[in-house]
């Protein structure tokens, strides 16, 4: 964000990114900031592109900034804000997974945060149980019509990670070195840098934790 006269200058807690420096147009909304931090700092893998998922709060007081106002009638210049992601309601059933959990799909960069545990990766369909259980829904890529509607599980027990398939379309987990491993029904470990492949479609998920 390069220096422009008329700016408004703030800090901005990306995650583990502390007080970087942004320099926003004063009439910007706070989505639109949003979107700049989200460009700026998408190096960081575990980052979604989609701005909806994230607010913004402001450090001081830890008050919401609100979308309908300019940041200039929000925020002073030299005011400290923290990106924080959005938390949806909790299917039942389910819980809040004990770290931050992700998979970045590895072709289009897309990223899934996972945001409860059990979280399944399919595609929707009602008449199948568990249907708000549905945390990566791959039904919009071209090959999305190739990965069951109830393809794979994520799971959590005392901190430690699991993958299971839920169908008989081949899932396998790649591990950082590159060893591949056929996942069956029974609960496999899943551990911060292995890939979920989906093997008929060619869709491969990346577990990150942050």
């Amino acid at each position: 964000m390069s220096a422009t006269p008329n700016r408004l200058e703030l800090l901005v807690d990306v995650f583990e990114q502390k007080q970087q420096r942004a320099l926003a147009l004063p009439d910007l909304t706070p989505s639109q900031l949003v979107q700049a931090v989200l460009q700026e700092f998408r190096e960081l893998e575990y980052l979604s592109d989609i701005p909806e998922n994230y607010v913004l709060f402001k450090a001081e007081d830890k008050s919401q900034l609100v979308d309908d106002r300019p940041l200039q009638e929000q925020v002073a210049p030299g005011s400290r804000l923290v990106l924080v992601e959005t938390r949806p309601t909790l299917p039942e059933g389910t819980r809040r997974p004990s770290q931050h959990l992700y998979l970045r799909e590895q072709t289009s960069g897309k990223v899934y945060k996972l945001h409860w545990v059990p979280a399944i990766i399919g595609r929707p369909d009602p008449n199948q149980p568990h249907d708000d259980w549905i945390a990566v829904n791959l039904e919009s890529y071209q090959t999305g019509l190739r990965v069951s509607r109830r393809h794979a599980m994520i799971t959590e027990t005392d901190g430690q990670y699991f993958v299971e398939s839920m169908s008989r379309n081949p899932t396998l987990l790649k591990t950082p070195d590159g060893e591949l491993i056929p996942v069956g029904e029974e609960k496999h470990p899943l551990n911060p840098g292995d890939t979920i492949v989906l093997e008929r479609s060619s869709i491969s998920l990346k577990f990150i934790v942050r």
